[in-house]
C-alpha cells in the first residue's frame, strides 16, 4: 500500500528532526559539490570554516573543496594544504562507504563515510571515534612497553651482571652462528681465550670487592681493544673469550698482544695498596674439519693452558695451518 503525502512528509520531518539531533555529523553535498544540508554537529565539527564561510554555506554556494581548503590553512603547514585538499575530495567524490579517520581541531578525531544516492547527492556520515582513538593509543603504549620488558629480560638473560659483557649462554650462541656462516661463506673466524693471572691472590690479598674492579676493567679493556663486529664475553670467573670475525690467526694474536699489553699496564688501587695485574691468552683459528664451534673454543683453551704453563702473562697460538708463527709471544 504506497504512503499518503502526509504520512511520507511526517517521517520526513521526523528524519530531518532525528538528523538534527544526533551527535554525529551529517551533511548533503548536491552533484556540483556544494552543500546543501546539515546539521548543527556537522557545523561544529567545521566551525574554522563556517565562521568564515557561513553566508556561501547559507546561499548554497560552499563547495566541499573551500570548506576542507579554509580548515586546513588554518591547521597545517602551507605547502602540504592542497595535497590535503585533493586527497579529501577525492574521498568525497567516490562516495564509497568506505570510511577515513580525520582529526578535527577542537574536536578530535571522526571517522567519516561517504555515500552517493541515487540522485548524484553525496550524504557525508561521521562518528566520534576519539574513545576508540585513545583505546588504540593505550594499546600501542602497552605493547610498546611489553617490547621493551622484553627487550630488557633478554638483556638480562644475556649479559654479565658484573662486566656487561654478553655472557656464556651468549657467547656460545654467537660462536655457533658465527662459526656456520663462516663455514657456509668460507669466511675466517679466530677464537681469543684470556684468563686473569694470580686472580685468586688478588681476592686473598686486596679483597672481593677489588677483585670485582678487576674484571670489570678487564673486561672494559678487552671490550675496547677489538672491534664492534667482534664479541666479548665472560665464561665464568676471570675467564673470557673473544669471537674475533673475518680474522686469521696471526690477526688475533697481534689483537691478543695489544689487550695483554694494556692490562699490564693497568693500576688498581685497594686498601691494602696499588697493585698490577697481567693476563694469559690462548688463541687459535676455525678450521675446515672442525666439528663445531666448542672444538674451536676447546683448542684455544689448550692455547690458555700453554700461555699458563710457560709462564703467564703472554700470548700462545694453536693453529694447525701455521698461519700465524705457533708458540710464545712474549
Amino acid at each position: 500500500m504506497a504512503k499518503s503525502i502526509e504520512q511520507i512528509k511526517r517521517e520526513h520531518a521526523l528524519l530531518l528532526e532525528s538528523v538534527e539531533v544526533t551527535s554525529n555529523p551529517f551533511a548533503v553535498y548536491d552533484s556540483q559539490d556544494r552543500l546543501i544540508a546539515w546539521n548543527q554537529a556537522y557545523e561544529a565539527v567545521h566551525a574554522l570554516a563556517f565562521n568564515e564561510l557561513r553566508h556561501r554555506a547559507n546561499d548554497r554556494r560552499l563547495h566541499y573543496a573551500d570548506l576542507v581548503r579554509v580548515i586546513a590553512q588554518k591547521t597545517m603547514e602551507p605547502d602540504k594544504v592542497e595535497e590535503h585538499v585533493r586527497q579529501r575530495v577525492e574521498h568525497h567524490r567516490r562516495g564509497d562507504g568506505i570510511g577515513i579517520d580525520l582529526l578535527y581541531p577542537g574536536m578530535g578525531w571522526f571517522r567519516v563515510t561517504k555515500f552517493r544516492t541515487r540522485s548524484g547527492s553525496i550524504a557525508t556520515f561521521a562518528v566520534d571515534i576519539n574513545e576508540n582513538k585513545r583505546r588504540e593509543a593505550e594499546l600501542e603504549q602497552e605493547i610498546k612497553r611489553r617490547m621493551a620488558l622484553e627487550e630488557q629480560l633478554r638483556q638480562q638473560a644475556n649479559t654479565d651482571p658484573l662486566t656487561g659483557l654478553a655472557n656464556r649462554a651468549a657467547l656460545l650462541e654467537r660462536g655457533n652462528s658465527e662459526f656456520v656462516r663462516a663455514r657456509r661463506f668460507g669466511d675466517d673466524l679466530a677464537v681469543m681465550m684470556m684468563d686473569a693471572d694470580h686472580f685468586k691472590q688478588v681476592n686473598d690479598v686486596h679483597g672481593h670487592g677489588a677483585g670485582d674492579e678487576v674484571l670489570r676493567r678487564l673486561a672494559r679493556t678487552a671490550a675496547g681493544t677489538v672491534r664492534n663486529v667482534d664479541l666479548v664475553g665472560r665464561l665464568g670467573g676471570e675467564e673470557f673469550a673473544i669471537i674475533l670475525v673475518r680474522t686469521r690467526a696471526r690477526e688475533a694474536v697481534a689483537c691478543a698482544e695489544r689487550i695483554r699489553a694494556c692490562i699490564a699496564a693497568l693500576e688498581f688501587e685497594s686498601p691494602s695498596g696499588v697493585f698490577h695485574i697481567t693476563a694469559s691468552f690462548g688463541v687459535t683459528q676455525a678450521m675446515g674439519d672442525d666439528p663445531s664451534f666448542a672444538a674451536v673454543l676447546n683448542r684455544a683453551d689448550k692455547a690458555l693452558y700453554q700461555a699458563k704453563h710457560d709462564g703467564r702473562n703472554q700470548v700462545a697460538c694453536l693453529d694447525p695451518r701455521r698461519d700465524a708463527q705457533a708458540g710464545v709471544i712474549a
